[in-house]
């Protein structure tokens, strides 16, 4: 004969009283619900990410122990990066205490992260996106800051002060690098090519070179009596395509749409920016390691007397700011 088991739901231990088994009917004498929930067994821990059982204060029993002896349930390296971090108002930059470069961004500890900002963005927000760097915008809005190794907003941790963004908006936003940007001019569409021969009409022929179709090209290249044009020496075709106006001396020629700079091939297979074969032509080499500054700010310009060769740094700083002051 099969003992009866307890009628709550769930449960199949034999019935000790009142139609319940032992734990039950101890439950339903004392708080009146056989149902009730008297221990957590299952309960996580309240650490966010922990799937640990709980043990103690609603916490597993590393996070436990941590709340008890550094009053926080923090990893020992974030608790000591916050410790060097001043914390102040919401809206207020939050400095780094600790080390700090010459260039004016601090550092903490080793390993791949070492800014302080990006560690602090990790820790509040989340993983940076892939290819984006993180922008201060505290920097951003402070029209006063000279963007030096003095700027403390280079300092600053606070989350809701930095943005990810792309590196070409971070060096845009700034007031060194190529902060001024360059937008490239609208390529216009390009003329239709003749589909007729300009001087035998036909069409059977696809046209070649110089309007003519390929016969009458090669008849007119054997002419004798043609007029041929004498061939251009490298500085004369390059100044051939420059168009030299009272200030700048613009170049007519092909622009690299991607820089605004403009492009020259004083030999076949060897390509050269024209501000710095300009600047070559009239002034000599341009010493290793320096850029050609152009004082105009105009990129297509190869006026020589607009031309300075400086170093990198001294480029960079000199470039010329387009963010509103």
């Amino acid at each position: 004969m099969t003992k009866a088991t307890c009628s709550v739901e769930g449960c199949s231990d034999p019935i000790d009283s009142h139609g319940m088994c032992g734990m039950h009917c101890m439950r339903w004498r004392r708080h009146g619900d056989p149902n009730i929930s008297l221990r957590p067994y299952n309960r996580k821990c309240l650490e966010p990410g922990c799937e640990e059982p709980h043990r103690g204060h609603g916490y597993c029993g590393k996070h436990a122990r941590r709340l008890l002896v550094h009053g926080s349930t923090m990893e020992p390296r974030e608790r000591k990066f916050w410790a060097k971090v001043d914390k102040r108002g919401p809206s207020e930059c939050w400095p780094w205490l600790g080390f700090v470069h010459p260039n004016g961004y601090g550092q903490f500890g080793g390993g791949a992260e070492r800014l302080p900002h990006r560690i602090a963005y990790k820790y509040v927000i989340g993983p940076i996106p892939d290819g984006l760097v993180l922008d201060h915008l505290c920097h951003t809005a402070d029209p006063q800051c000279a963007d030096t190794v003095n700027c403390p907003h280079r300092r600053c941790c606070n989350p809701e002060h930095l943005e990810p963004v792309t590196r070409g908006e971070n060096v845009a936003r700034g007031r060194g690098g190529d902060s001024w940007g360059y937008v490239p001019e609208p390529i216009p569409p390009k003329a239709p090519k003749p589909t007729v021969c300009t001087k035998c009409g036909r069409t059977d022929k696809p046209v070649y070179k110089a309007g003519l179709c390929r016969p009458c090209y090669r008849k007119r290249m054997k002419d004798p009596n043609r007029e041929r044009p004498k061939p251009l020496t490298v500085e004369e075709r390059f100044w051939s395509k420059v168009d030299k106006t009272d200030s700048c001396w613009l170049w007519t020629g092909s622009v690299n749409q991607g820089t605004g700079y403009g492009q020259f091939s004083p030999k076949h297979g060897f390509q050269v920016q024209t501000h710095r074969y300009s600047y070559e032509l009239a002034k000599g080499p341009i010493p290793d390691k320096y850029d050609v500054h152009h004082t105009c700010h105009v990129r297509a310009c190869v006026n020589p007397a607009h031309l300075e060769a400086v170093t990198r740094a001294e480029n960079m700083r000199m470039r010329k700011n387009r963010r509103a002051s």
